[in-house]
Parts: C-alpha cells; sequence; structure tokens
C-alpha cells in the first residue's frame, strides 16, 4: 500500500526531509502575528495585541487557548494543552486524557508558544518520484482553527518535501565606512542564522541601526547596550539578553562590559531556497546603518551561496 512513498524524518537520513511551512495569514486575523520558529519540532510563536479574544481549537473543536487581551489563558484540562506545551508531553500524555475544562492564567501577556501536533511531520508521506526529483516541493497541508472575537479562521500553512542544500550561505563584509580605522567587523558563519561580530575601538559613541532604521546597539567606552524597544532586537534577541519591550525611543540595557559583540543579523542572513548550481553565486547585497558622533555611515556587505560537495558515503 505504501510502496510509492517514503515518510518525513527526524534526523534519520535515510528518510525523507519534510518541514512545516506558514502561509499567509487571511484579513479575518489582522493585526495577529505569528511566527513558525523550527527547532526540534515545528513551533508556532502567536502575539495577539488587538482587543479580541483569539481562541485556538484542537482537531476535535475543543477550545485550549485563549490569547489576549492582556493575557494568556489555557484550559487546564485539555489534554491538547499539555501534550503541545513540550516537546516530551505527546508521548507521556494521551491524546484521550482530557477533563472537565480549567481555564488558567499561564502568561500575563497576550503572546503564547506552543508545539502543535498538527505542525509535526514525522508521518508525512513522500512520493519516491518527488524524493527522486530532488527539488523542494509541497507535499501536504495543515490547518489550527481558531477564532478571533466572533470570526472564525485558521492559522494555514503546507508541509514541503526540502532536501539537504549542495551549498550554504556565506556573508561577508566588503566594506566598513567610517568604522575602518576604529572598528573589527566580521560577519559570523556557520549556521543557519548569520550574524555580525564587532569590535570597537572609537573615541565617539557608536550607533548600529535596526532593520527599520532605529538605534539598536549602541557601542561607547563603557561596553555594549541594546535598545529594548527596537523592533530587530525583538526577531533576534538571544536567550538570557535583555528582553524586547514594546515602546517608543530608546531604553538602553548593557549586554556587554567589552566593547564588542556578536549578533544574529537577518539583513546578512539567507534562510530562504537556492537554485541548484556548482559555482559561487551572489545572493543579496546587504547594508546596515551605523551613526559615528554624529557621522552617518554604514557597513556594507554580500552573501553568497557556497557549494559543498556531498562525502561520498561507503558501501
Amino acid at each position: 500500500m505504501w510502496a510509492g512513498f517514503v515518510f518525513a524524518h527526524g534526523g534519520d537520513d535515510d528518510k525523507a526531509p519534510v518541514e512545516a511551512a506558514l502561509a499567509p495569514l487571511p484579513a479575518e486575523l489582522e493585526g495577529i502575528h505569528v511566527q513558525l520558529r523550527r527547532t526540534l519540532a515545528p513551533q508556532l510563536l502567536v502575539a495577539n495585541p488587538t482587543d479580541k479574544e483569539l481562541t485556538v481549537f484542537d482537531s476535535d473543536g475543543r477550545a485550549f487557548l485563549r490569547i489576549g487581551p492582556g493575557a494568556t489563558q489555557a484550559d487546564l484540562g485539555a489534554a491538547a494543552f499539555h501534550r503541545t506545551n513540550t516537546l516530551m508531553a505527546p508521548g507521556a500524555i494521551k491524546a484521550d486524557a482530557s477533563k472537565a475544562p480549567n481555564w488558567q492564567t499561564v502568561e500575563a501577556t497576550p503572546n503564547w508558544g506552543w508545539f502543535d501536533l498538527r505542525l509535526r511531520t514525522d508521518a508525512v508521506a513522500v512520493p519516491h518520484e518527488i524524493v527522486d526529483r530532488g527539488k523542494r516541493a509541497e507535499v501536504g497541508q495543515w490547518s489550527i482553527p481558531v477564532q478571533l472575537g466572533d470570526q472564525k479562521a485558521a492559522i494555514k500553512g503546507h508541509f514541503a518535501f526540502a532536501p539537504k542544500p549542495a551549498g550554504i550561505p556565506e556573508a561577508r563584509v566588503a566594506d566598513t565606512g567610517a568604522l575602518g580605522d576604529v572598528a573589527l567587523v566580521r560577519a559570523m558563519n556557520g549556521s543557519a542564522r548569520i550574524g555580525l561580530f564587532l569590535s570597537y575601538r572609537g573615541s565617539e559613541p557608536m550607533i548600529v541601526h535596526g532593520a527599520v532604521d532605529e538605534p539598536m546597539l549602541r557601542f561607547d567606552s563603557t561596553g555594549v547596550s541594546v535598545n529594548r524597544h527596537s523592533p530587530t532586537w525583538k526577531d533576534v534577541a538571544p536567550a538570557g539578553a535583555p528582553p524586547y519591550q514594546a515602546g517608543d525611543g530608546t531604553d538602553w540595557a548593557r549586554v556587554s562590559s567589552q566593547r564588542s559583540y556578536g549578533w544574529v543579523d537577518p539583513r546578512a542572513g539567507h534562510l530562504g531556497t537556492v537554485e541548484a548550481t556548482d559555482e559561487t553565486s551572489v545572493i543579496k547585497n546587504w547594508t546596515i546603518p551605523v551613526t559615528v558622533g554624529d557621522s552617518k555611515s554604514a557597513i556594507e556587505g554580500v552573501t553568497e551561496w557556497k557549494p559543498v560537495k556531498p562525502l561520498a558515503k561507503a558501501d
């Protein structure tokens, strides 16, 4: 029956690599922010800054999350809440383990993240002809019913066969502008999220601007600080760093007592696909604005696709 299919992997090289992808949100969910983060399992991150309650339903139509306004509530009697709260829960809690509704506040903000089992790729079947073709292809759909206020909708997406790339993106700094004599700037490669490392020795304070030109990092004689109101920092803040806080202007928080700091920067990175090629090719050129004292300048760079020859497997 399954002769024409292979199944998605969980780290096994002999199985088809499949990933979940998020579709654009429908008009009914205007104002809602959704991210799909790929860690050991797909995780949905939802923020609801609206004045309406966003309800999330399980596969049987039972509500198990209420996100916003102001806080997040969970039905502690719903098996779906416990089965999606951690990576280990699905194996420890049965799907039919639900009890009477027991709504409790689990987060004081209208933000929540969960490992929804409907996004798991383990059992997604991939036709052999798609595997043999070796190109990215859609192989299924997923949908999570929700309701914003009185409006029913769904967070949707698809599953994609995602063969391992025959290369890697690699960023390099091409020009440091006014920082040439007072800073060392290097691209940090080697992972899916490319970053920059900057060591500053100038006498005037220096600001690194974010993706919307907002002040993001400040280098001065006392070390390095981050603007907690920076929208860019919201997307790149590492665990343990001062968290993002909504607001205008600047709210500086120290991240290093040294005058050096490294951070992930999506402007230099590339998480998309690249057409197969055996030659180095330019993916993107990028610019990161900086201000030294009162003078504006920029760090400019290029991100290239570097082909990598696969290692031969022993017979």
